[in-house]
């Protein structure tokens, strides 16, 4: 049988092939969309020359030159110091400075724990720090300062004038500063520390040095009249509660202290300034 034939007009028409008229769709559709990509890619490459023009012009500006930088937070650090580590040097263009350098850079200083560094439009640098706040110093090979987190973070300079309970015994057996056994034994001491400071009862109000002994534990020095207090290795707040009892008790009899022994919680020794360096037990 031959093709169907289709009557239009009056006349008999041979229909197209269908695989012409997919072929020239597909064109079509292609052609469609190489002129939709061309268009994307023609206004993308005059956005980014125009990007780029901007970017030059704001380089070249007088108006975002850094005249101004802004520092806070320093109490001990001079700011020149700050200025110096940040190594913004003359008038640089706003657009150019790298917070994340400047940062990075700050950091390093052994007395900054923290900062922040942004920009402010269109002429200013702000820098804001976070000093390190000793709680005492730790007698090792030399004398550090040390936080309240246990960071050892500086040597103490020869003229630097301190007053800070002292943290001593482990320079009896040198430890490696940074060892777990250092650690351990310095986390108990600040623990006491923290604990009288936030107590505050007497007669461990101020502390002037916290010794270390491995094998009996801690014991501490007050800073006005000079006891000997022993504390142990734990249950310091208990321990405190405790001896300050003690201590009203001592004072309202007028009996003078050497040293006061602490370290069992379920008694108190206490050694008295007699001529016989009697003991008594609470």
């Amino acid at each position: 049988m031959g093709e169907p034939v289709t009557p239009r007009n009056g006349k008999f028409l041979r229909p197209r092939d269908r695989r012409e008229g997919k072929g020239g769709e597909r064109f079509s559709n292609v052609l469609k969309t190489a002129l939709c990509v061309s268009s994307y890619l023609l206004l993308l490459s005059f956005f980014l020359f125009l990007g780029h023009r901007v970017y030059v012009h704001l380089l070249g500006d007088p108006w975002f030159r850094v005249r101004e930088v802004k520092v806070g937070g320093c109490q001990r650090l001079p700011r020149e110091t700050l200025l110096s580590l940040a190594g913004i040097e003359g008038m640089p263009n706003l657009f150019t400075v790298r917070l994340k350098e400047i940062a990075r850079r700050l950091k390093e200083h052994p007395w900054i724990e923290g900062v922040v560094v942004r920009k402010v439009f269109p002429d200013k640098i702000l820098i804001q720090i976070d000093e390190r706040k000793p709680i005492a110093i730790v007698h090792l090979e030399d004398l550090y300062y040390i936080d309240a987190k246990g960071v050892i973070f500086s040597r103490v300079g020869e003229k630097e004038g301190y007053n800070y309970p002292s943290l001593t015994g482990l320079d009896r057996h040198p430890p490696e500063k940074n060892s777990e056994e250092t650690k351990g034994l310095i986390a108990k001491a600040l623990e006491l520390l923290l604990t009288v400071e936030r107590d505050q009862t007497p007669p461990l109000k101020e502390i002037s040095e916290i010794h270390i002994e491995r094998v009996s534990g801690i014991r501490c020095f007050t800073k006005g009249e000079g006891i000997e207090i022993k504390m142990g290795w734990d249950h310091f707040g208990e321990k405190l509660k405790r001896l300050s009892t003690v201590w009203f008790d001592l004072q309202k009899r007028g009996v003078a202290a050497v040293s006061i022994d602490s370290s069992d919680l379920n008694q108190v020794v206490v050694r008295r300034a007699s001529r016989g360096g009697e003991s008594g037990r609470r």
